[in-house]
């Protein structure tokens, strides 16, 4: 005799109740459970959200950010792939603590390389002379004047300067196109 199957229209509706260990556990924040309580409320049907944020005394705004921060959260949570902990009580701070415990490591890591980096810095340089001479460095003067001393009123009077020309740029007479001679005859060369 086989045992025939139910059809899901002939099976007994039941409502699901709140899971117990929402609304008993003391651990849990408070208004962190009175917020699932209340989105759950309003998701599943009971109440419409006219009535959850009077009763709660919300804006309608705010509900819907909590609302989306939840279903936000579960999607999170439930997608495939997720190392979330199954436990009622996760708060997924695990992947958390792990993730900072990776970062001290790193950083705990570079520290002890830093340290003895400047070891061996310290140990391959000599603690020689710092200087070399005793005092400031002396002034360079340099000037933006001929050498000389001037008067208070250089800067207003202008005196001619003598320009130099080379020796070879005065002009020259043309030697002469003959050469007398003794006799007063000319030569031509």
């Amino acid at each position: 005799m086989a045992r025939r199957q139910r059809d899901d229209s002939e099976r007994n509706r039941r409502s699901r109740p709140t899971p117990r260990w929402l609304t008993k556990k003391t651990d849990l924040d408070a208004v962190a459970r009175n917020r699932v309580l209340l989105v759950l409320a309003v998701l599943s049907g009971e109440k419409p959200v006219s009535t959850a944020i009077e009763e709660s005394g919300i804006s309608r705004g705010f509900y819907y950010q909590l609302e989306t921060k939840a279903l936000n959260a579960m999607l999170l949570a439930l997608a495939p792939g997720s190392d979330g902990d199954a436990s009622p009580d996760a708060t997924g701070l695990h992947h958390r603590i792990k993730e900072l415990t990776e970062k001290v490591e790193r950083a705990e890591q570079a520290q002890r390389r830093a340290e003895r980096l400047l070891f061996v810095q310290r140990k391959l340089t000599s603690s020689g002379l710092v200087k070399t001479h005793r005092g400031r460095p002396p002034k360079k003067t340099t000037r933006s004047t001929p050498t000389g001393r001037r008067s208070w009123r250089s800067s207003t009077t202008t005196k001619p300067t003598p320009s130099k020309k080379p020796p070879s740029a005065s002009p020259k007479a043309p030697p002469p196109a003959s050469t007398p001679t003794p006799a007063g005859t000319t030569e031509v060369p």
